[in-house]
């Protein structure tokens, strides 16, 4: 098997495996063909809503069953995500598009919030803990424990990739000049 060339990082490198897995393939279309679409909550970007079916994609370690035929990436079940809080006074999310990312959500059955950030064929998620709908001119403040209880601001896409252990994406793109739209 040949890895496209815009695959990048681990997360994107695993779903370019598992949509090829048999057992992935014949459990998506046994729920694809059990299930009705998608719902969508209202929002700034689309933040899809997780149901119950959903619960059975954590055998391959994902929030939410993904089309293998789509481009990806899935929501992926981590053990740790960076917590975010939604911040009135911060750059909206919604921008993200404009400057070449895109940003996408999904609502835990939970009540929290999965939104998830990317950048070519890599992408990061954070989780806002019981999140009410998402403003349309919302942002995040991103959180994390240094064991100081101190949180870091970051405006750039690269200062994002960094707090979540990446090294960010590797494109022709000028990695610096892009605005995360985080604070």
């Amino acid at each position: 098997m040949t890895a496209p060339s815009r695959v990048r990082g681990d997360g994107a490198l695993a779903w370019q495996v598992l949509r090829q897995v048999d057992d992935y393939v014949e459990a998506w279309d046994g729920h694809a063909a059990a299930t009705a679409a998608c719902a969508l909550e209202p929002g700034p970007f689309p933040i899809l809503v997780q149901s119950e079916c959903d619960i059975g994609a954590a055998r391959f370690e994902l929030l939410a069953w993904e089309d293998p035929s789509g481009p990806g990436p899935p929501f992926w079940r981590q053990e740790w995500m960076p917590e975010a809080l939604l911040n009135p006074d911060a750059p909206p999310l919604a921008a993200i598009p404009d400057e070449g990312g895109t940003v996408d959500g999904l609502r835990l059955l939970s009540g929290d919030l999965v939104v998830r950030i990317g950048c070519g064929g890599a992408s990061v998620q954070v989780r806002v803990r019981d999140a009410p709908r998402f403003p349309d001119d919302g942002g995040l403040s991103v959180m994390l424990d240094f064991g100081l209880r101190m949180s870091r601001t970051m405006r750039r896409m690269i200062d994002f990739w960094s707090a979540a252990g990446l090294s960010g994406p590797r494109s022709g793109w000028d990695r610096e000049g892009m605005s995360a739209r985080i604070v």
